[in-house]
């Protein structure tokens, strides 16, 4: 059996060598290696040149004898299209180009967004393609350095901008543990319901969808738990607190949009 290291080395990858991102994907793939997976990879590679790129598609066929391998890219790459292999041209940031991708992918288990790297185009791609995951699925962004780089839309100067990669991703994890965030206006989405893990890495950061239902100990509705003989005068005064706060964060919220 041929391991993900000896294939990328057999295909010339940049995801090992010049990134070390082999390893990293071995250890969450391996236990699918010889399932009926469906992978999507944004970015083919070889820009314009016709007959170029597809590194890392080939060896994602390889590695996943029996799964199916899509391809993303703004070049045509169909030299690439064989019985297991289909690859697509168009731009990660045209959601109607997306829309129609999913129409022929399905659902997949593994998406990888090699593509743009621009901050803006990785955001609007994660939200649109993440709810197509398969429960269990993973999905991988390569090259998060982008999210410090100015040419990418990214922010060296203030890091928390929240425009960035890395703080769209960062805020995550307080989505995985909204069952315990103390406040009753806190508004769940999407991400909140459906994400239990993400894994930061130099440059590459790994979120898992899976249905996050685990239930806080302490609150119930983002609220503390009142046990007393004065509940309703106690949950009066929480009421109150929590809406001082809640006016707060607003203020903190404007004062961050002036920072940016």
């Amino acid at each position: 059996m041929k391991s993900l290291s000896y294939l990328a080395k057999r295909y010339k990858t940049d995801k090992l060598g010049v990134h070390n991102y082999i390893p990293i994907y071995e250890s969450f793939l391996k236990v699918f290696k010889n399932k009926k997976i469906k992978l999507l990879e944004i970015g083919i590679g070889g820009y314009d040149h016709k007959n170029k790129g597809g590194s890392s598609i080939k060896m994602w066929s390889d590695y996943f004898s029996n799964g199916k391998i899509f391809g993303i890219d703004i070049y045509n790459k169909k030299f690439l299209n064989s019985k297991r292999i289909k690859t697509f041209c168009g731009s990660q940031n045209d959601i109607f180009f997306l829309k129609k991708i999913l129409k022929n992918t399905g659902k997949l288990d593994f998406i990888i967004d090699d593509g743009s790297h621009i901050n803006n185009h990785v955001i609007k791609t994660f939200i649109h393609l993440f709810p197509f995951l398969k429960e269990g699925g993973y999905y991988f962004i390569e090259d998060i350095q982008t999210s410090y780089m100015l040419e990418f839309g990214g922010d060296g100067f203030y890091l928390k901008n929240k425009n960035t990669s890395i703080n769209f991703f960062k805020e995550i994890i307080d989505k995985i543990n909204h069952q315990e965030i103390e406040n009753p206006f806190y508004k769940k989405n999407y991400f909140d319901s459906n994400i239990t893990e993400i894994h930061f890495y130099h440059n590459l950061v790994v979120v898992k969808k899976k249905s996050n239902l685990e239930k806080s100990n302490i609150m119930v509705n983002n609220s503390r738990i009142i046990e007393s003989k004065k509940y309703k005068i106690k949950s009066l005064f929480q009421y109150v607190k929590y809406l001082l706060f809640y006016i707060r964060s607003r203020i903190f919220s404007f004062l961050d949009l002036l920072k940016i």
